[in-house]
């Protein structure tokens, strides 16, 4: 680790070497002026003013702190000339030297004829590189982020794969996001300034997949705890903030289409689906008939209605059709409004529609699972040795409509809403062998369908309330819907002796040949806040105090359903023609009734839950400017009920209804501290506390089978909070508008942190949570974005950031979980980005080169078999293998209208790869290390091409 530092460091020098010695490469005799530009009266900075040298072309702009710099300027007496709307022209002579600066104050004066035509015009975008970086220098908090700029240079379509462009980020399971090495529920997402609807029944964790990359404008990543941020998070607090008030009146109209090398190019296998499929949802095809009681219990009722409900009660098409998949089609509308009334209100309004509808084929993945390995005989010990295929059709509809009213300079209103739907039609064939100790060739079948809605509503308002706007207050109100539904999951299984020749219709034990799922869950959730900032004016530093309350109700209600068709009245005789059958011959009417083979609710009234929580907070917080100093402090005081409501009865015909609570009451103090050592350098300290709340989920002793895991997933009632302390180390430096070169160290001490493994249930295994002792975490970022005409490469850009880290979770003696030392769950000891970019507004063409890479994480906890954890005796533990990504873009604009852009997605289509490490001693007692594949296959490279129109 040190010695990654030391490169990390080293790297970090070569650049600032260059950084600082750009006018190495300027032609002539130039110096450079830079200064500030202020308002006469109150001194404060202005933003985008515009600053000239006249008779060249030699231009800039100003910053969030009205800075400005003005490079390769030829020597001699220049005239600088600096307007801004609103306010008079100024023209001030300075006399430039070569090699050297000249730095100026400009105090412009308010030109107020023209004061209420322009009021809008000064407005500052938040979509753009340049803005988005002075948003991140003018931060009191340790900050990245990305911008919808940025964005539109990558092939990414959807938030998951916009966010991993950040510094410090990478993801999971293609949805979940992981800050800093810290797996998903470890952090928090805000959409618009109110929490991300969940989707997830078996994690705390927003899907990043959910929602269109076209819909972002930005995406910041608070890295440092402050006042006014929840405290719940320890990797990250995501903000994203959806596109809002247009520029200009337009209309985009965009079309995109492509394949997969391993998807396209041969048959997939689909289950058909309901007419309504193509939008997203089901029409009610699979679900079940309205006929069907809350639980089905067989003593109770009559052998007609058990006949009538085997027959009618659920879908009857099992058929799986197979079919060339049609290339991925994307479609998306953009409509942008802006309008003014005559008594001056400005009205904006912006509405996306998009939609997709993709496939997706993963073939021959080696799917496996083991046991202690055999020191023996030096080999693995199989428990489970599948090959998948994986089949699946996702479509997406995405619908953003917002408003927002500038009432006049004072006041600003905000109507958003955010609509997403994606729904998934699954097919997964399994087939080998299966139970090592006994064994035997088994083949299954899973149909699955998956709908995932939600959707954000939120009324917010900004209003100044004085006119030289030093004191503010900020408000919403919000509501937010996530609805997830897997409507009659179906698992076919057959297996019969140990070879695929063998017979395939064996009966299994239980009458448990097919099981039928159905699963729902529904949030809604209610929340709002109010925030108030102002200046102090009569103290001479002008310190500036924050402070509000914020509130949010949480409700759930999770009720999973499961069945079997039993065939224990069949004769032998009759068994021997029917377990013979095709298993969408086997649901025929001929065969379903009370007498023959009938449906069973075999659904545990314990995995069935109703969960609420309460949540409300308020702060206090103060920033004192001194001199180059900027101190930035506060308190934050949180309070958390979560109660969760389950009937514990094992019983159909009994009722044990009870409820939990889980309360929490925390105090978080923070710190963040800023010196300015210019206007293009500053180096920040950060020091807070922040915690990690168990989830309705994860407190939930609910049971949920995972067909990809081959395994259950279960809660611990007896989780408990972690609380976490923070310290970041940050210099940052920005040698020109829409640069930065940054380097930053962050430390992390985590008491009770939660984690995912596995119980072993005798046999199978269940995954869970369960807290270690402690942990920690110490890391080193860097992050580059640097223009490299300084070189003579005009128009070309670098993008490079990388993350180091070193962490170790330790555990008492009490838990179940392999208790050696090891990196924390999801922690990658590195994560690298890099881009290059390349932009020529001549030819109106844009490409982009990027690589990604993540360190060796772990993706599963291993267990220990033995007190003594001797390393023979233990099931290691599951690590995703490095690998290399690429991918590749370009646009081309012809005209006003018309724009092409193609790219190719991961290029080098490396193979993914789960694996163990299992150790043992051997006949001499020497420690031995092996190498075992739990999972492998091949993504593919995906090819693209689209068209947009710009009216």
């Amino acid at each position: 680790m040190m010695r990654r530092f030391a490169c990390v460091f080293f790297i970090m020098l070569c650049i600032f070497q260059i950084s600082f010695s750009e006018n190495i490469f300027a032609f002539g005799n130039n110096g450079s002026i830079s200064g500030t530009v202020k308002d006469f009266k109150s001194g404060e900075a202005i933003i985008g003013a515009t600053l000239s040298i006249q008779g060249t072309s030699v231009v800039g702009v100003s910053d969030l702190d009205g800075n400005f710099s003005l490079p390769h300027v030829p020597e001699g007496k220049k005239v600088l000339v600096c307007k801004c709307l609103s306010y008079k022209e100024i023209h001030k002579e300075v006399e430039v030297k070569s090699g050297s600066n000249v730095s100026t104050v400009l105090l412009m004066e308010e030109d107020g004829v023209l004061l209420q035509e322009v009021m809008v015009a000064v407005r500052r975008r938040n979509d753009t590189e340049m803005a988005l970086l002075e948003s991140m220098k003018a931060q009191v908090q340790v900050t990245s982020g990305i911008s919808s700029q940025q964005i539109a240079k990558t092939l990414d379509r959807d938030a998951s794969e916009v966010v991993k462009r950040v510094p410090g980020i990478s993801i999971i399971e293609d949805r979940f996001v992981v800050v800093r090495g810290l797996p998903q529920r470890y952090n928090n997402v805000w959409i618009n300034g109110t929490a991300a609807p969940s989707l997830e029944a078996d994690s705390r964790a927003f899907s990043f997949d959910i929602l269109p990359s076209s819909q972002i404008d930005n995406m910041m990543i608070y890295k440092s705890p402050a006042p006014e941020i929840p405290g719940d998070f320890a990797g990250g607090f995501i903000k994203i903030s959806t596109k809002s008030l247009p520029v200009k009146n337009s209309i985009q109209l965009g079309y995109t289409t492509g394949f997969n090398t391993v998807t396209h190019f041969d048959k997939i296998y689909l289950n058909p689906g309901s007419a309504t499929d193509w939008l997203g949802f089901d029409a009610s095809k699979r679900a079940l008939s309205p006929d069907m009681p809350s639980y089905f219990d067989l003593s109770g009722e009559k052998a007609e209605t058990i006949t009538r409900l085997t027959r009618t009660a659920f879908n009857k098409d099992w058929r799986v059709k197979h079919f060339w998949p049609m290339p991925d089609q994307r479609l998306s509308l953009n409509i942008n409004r802006r309008f003014e009334t005559s008594g001056g209100t400005e009205i904006g309004n912006v509405s996306f529609i998009n939609y997709s509808n993709t496939y997706k084929a993963v073939k021959n993945i080696t799917n496996a699972r083991f046991g202690v390995y055999s020191a023996v005989a030096d080999e693995p010990v199989y428990l489970d040795n599948y090959i998948d295929n994986q089949y699946s059709n996702d479509v997406r509809v995405g619908i953003m409509h917002n408003w927002t009213f500038v009432l006049d300079n004072h006041n600003k209103l905000e109507f958003r809403n955010l609509f997403n739907l994606l729904g998934r039609n699954r097919l997964t064939e399994r087939a080998g062998i299966k139970d090592i100790s006994s064994p035997y060739y088994r083949e299954q079948t899973e149909m699955m369908y998956q709908s995932r809605l939600t959707y954000v509503g939120q009324f917010a308002g900004t209003h100044f309330i004085d006119k030289k706007k030093e004191h503010s207050l900020d408000w919403i109100v919000g509501y937010s819907y996530a609805d997830k539904n897997e409507p009659d999951r179906r698992i076919i299984t057959n297996q019969a002796g140990t070879s695929e020749g063998a017979d395939l219709t064996g009966i299994i034990t239980g009458n448990e040949n097919i099981k039928r799922y159905f699963q729902k869950f529904r949030d809604h959730v209610v929340s709002g806040g109010i925030d108030y900032k102002g200046t102090l004016q009569n103290i001479s530093f002008r310190p500036v105090v924050k402070g509000g309350v914020c509130g949010e109700y949480r409700d759930r209600d999770y009720s999973p359903r499961e069945f079997i068709y039993c065939y224990d009245n069949l004769t032998q005789e009759e068994r021997n023609v029917y377990l013979y059958l095709p298993y969408n011959e086997m649901i025929q009417d001929t065969w379903l009734g009370a007498d023959k083979v009938y449906i069973e609710e075999i659904t545990k009234k314990t995995d069935a839950y109703q969960a609420s929580n309460i949540y409300g907070a308020g702060y206090a917080a103060v920033e004192i400017p001194v001199r180059r100093f900027n101190i930035y402090a506060g308190l934050r005081a949180e309070y958390n009920r979560l109660r969760l409501t389950r009937d514990k009865s094992l019983s159909a015909s009994q009722t044990l209804m009870t409820s939990r609570d889980y309360n929490n009451f925390d105090l978080l103090p923070s710190v963040n501290i800023s010196y300015n050592i210019n206007n293009k350098q500053l180096f920040r300290v950060a020091y807070g506390r922040s915690l990690n709340r168990p989830e309705f989920r994860e407190v939930s002793p609910a049971v949920y089978y995972d067909f990809d895991l081959f395994n259950e997933i279960g809660g611990n009632e007896e989780l408990k909070t972690c609380r976490v302390n923070n310290l970041d180390l940050r210099y940052e430096f920005y040698p020109h508008t829409g640069e930065i070169v940054s380097i930053g160290l962050f430390y992390k001490d985590f008491s009770d942190p939660i984690e995912w493994t596995f119980i072993d249930m005798g046999g199978t295994l269940r995954y869970s949570y369960e807290n270690a002792l402690s942990a920690h975490s110490l890391g080193v970022e860097l992050d580059i974005r640097k223009g490299l005409d300084f070189i003579g490469l005009k128009g070309l850009s670098l993008l490079f950031n990388a993350t180091f880290i070193n962490s170790k979770v330790k555990f008492d003696d009490s838990g179940i979980i392999k208790k050696e030392n090891r990196q924390m769950q999801g922690q990658s000891p590195y994560i690298v980005n890099a881009g290059l970019y390349y932009q020529n507004d001549d030819w109106k063409l844009m490409s982009s080169l990027i690589y990604n890479r993540l360190g060796k994480r772990i993706i599963g906890i291993g267990k220990s078999n033995s007190t003594t954890h001797d390393v023979s005796v233990n099931i290691p533990d599951t690590y995703e293998m490095p690998r290399n990504s690429l991918d590749f873009t370009v646009s081309k604009k012809f005209g006003k209208i018309f724009e092409m852009k193609a790219g190719i997605k991961d290029i080098l289509a490396e193979k993914v790869v789960y694996k163990q490490f299992p150790e043992f001693r051997d006949v001499q007692g020497e420690k031995q290390k092996r190498e075992q594949i739990i999972k492998l296959y091949t993504p593919g490279r995906m090819v693209s091409v689209g068209a947009v129109l710009n009216f």
